[in-house]
């Protein structure tokens, strides 16, 4: 594991609420913590960045898919129901 350093930062209580929103719009996935250093590190690449057009990073990207997720974005076939028909049984 690499090194690294505690830090600790103040925010308004409305951005901890909004961070704290998108993390829940991720899932189990990340937390404020993870939140908060791939933000910095997404800042960082811009400010790193050197070509003409910068780049939108990748974890805001993905933040943002996540909120405006729907069920039906990937056309996925229904669940089987209950009582197990649609499951690819005999009645399917």
């Amino acid at each position: 594991m690499s090194e690294s350093k505690t830090v600790t930062i103040r925010v308004p209580a409305e951005t901890y609420e909004q961070i704290r929103e998108v993390c829940g719009d991720l899932g189990e996935a990340f937390n404020f913590n993870q939140f908060v250093n791939h933000s910095l590190h997404s800042t960082l690449d811009i400010i790193n960045h050197d070509q003409e057009q910068i780049p939108v990073p990748r974890f805001a990207m993905m933040a943002r898919f996540m909120k405006n997720y729907k069920a039906s974005t990937f056309n996925l076939p229904p669940l089987p129901s209950q009582d197990g028909s649609g499951n690819g049984g005999a009645n399917s």
